[in-house]
């Protein structure tokens, strides 16, 4: 089968595929054939993003990955054995949660400098607005898929097994934190992280951070986009909620699986824990107005 060209047109400078198109013509075959089919049309794409990037961009295919990139063969093939390994590790650790699974192979995009990558990051967000500097992201849209721009070994594994949690949780409508707190975790985890210490000082910019009104924007997701310390602050609260929510596994499982962006989560931690997720916060930091209030996050700039 030949990618149509009319299916791939080129926008800033990259293909950006007319994928609700490609569905249709994915859903038109066989239902044993959609992987294959799927795999062929993101082949096609990074191979014509290759294209138009032009130089010593070469891709590369493992057996869930298409890695497009302008490293060396022994990069290359490094990283594409330590995603194998860590979609394992992310599917084994959270199983029950996770999935791999309704499109074809996982796209990587690395790209060699930070003015292609930003320039491809710009078509799937506003004109206007301030946005935190990015070392690699999980793009949730269409065919989703990986894009960072080049980093060294250690951290492209650290971004890949942070943005791959992401990606097998993309089926799931949980609020941002948990997401984000899934991704840190495992992130620890595949790499052999020490677990993030809350020391006293750490604690006091927490303390001093979250109140009534703060709280909300981590519940809501808006804390995350901040550009001072919230940002930093939102990551390793989300960490440290999910590690004290996890105890039981199986009670877990049922929480992440119900809950939901609309109330951060609340009722969902109500039914599977018998109580709100402020008693979450209360924990770490004392009496408070600690609990998810969704009727007030229009204000927040949800996520």
């Amino acid at each position: 089968m030949q990618g149509r060209k009319d299916l791939m047109p080129f926008v800033g400078g990259f293909p950006r595929p007319d994928w609700d198109a490609i569905d249709e013509t994915v859903k038109a075959q066989s239902e044993s054939e959609l992987d294959r089919l799927w795999t062929h049309w993101a082949r096609t794409w990074v191979d014509a993003t290759a294209s138009a990037l032009g130089r010593e961009y070469q891709v590369t295919e493992s057996d869930n990955f298409i890695v497009l990139s302008a490293q060396d063969d022994r990069y290359t093939n490094l990283l594409s054995r330590f995603l194998e390994r860590a979609l394992r590790k992310i599917l084994r650790m959270l199983d029950g949660i996770a999935k791999d699974d309704g499109f074809g192979k996982n796209v990587v995009l690395i790209f060699d400098e930070q003015e292609p990558y930003y320039r491809y990051m710009s078509y799937f967000f506003p004109d206007e607005g301030e946005f935190i500097l990015s070392s690699g992201v999980f793009l949730n849209s269409d065919y989703g898929h990986f894009a960072f721009p080049f980093l060294e070994m250690s951290a492209a594994e650290a971004t890949s097994a942070h943005e791959m949690t992401h990606a097998c949780l993309r089926h799931l409508p949980i609020p941002l934190w948990l997401n984000e707190g899934f991704a840190v975790t495992m992130e620890d985890e595949i790499c052999a992280y020490q677990p993030l210490q809350m020391d006293s000082e750490r604690f006091s910019k927490h303390a001093n951070f979250w109140n009534a009104d703060t709280i909300q924007e981590f519940w809501s997701g808006f804390s995350f986009n901040r550009t001072d310390e919230g940002s930093d602050l939102s990551y390793e609260l989300a960490r440290f909620c999910l590690r004290s929510l996890a105890h039981d596994y199986g009670v877990f499982v049922r929480f992440a699986n119900s809950a939901t962006f609309e109330d951060g989560g609340e009722s969902a931690a109500i039914d599977a824990f018998g109580g709100s997720l402020g008693g979450l916060i209360h924990q770490f930091f004392g009496d408070g107005e600690w609990s998810p209030r969704p009727t007030e996050w229009s204000s927040h700039g949800a996520t």
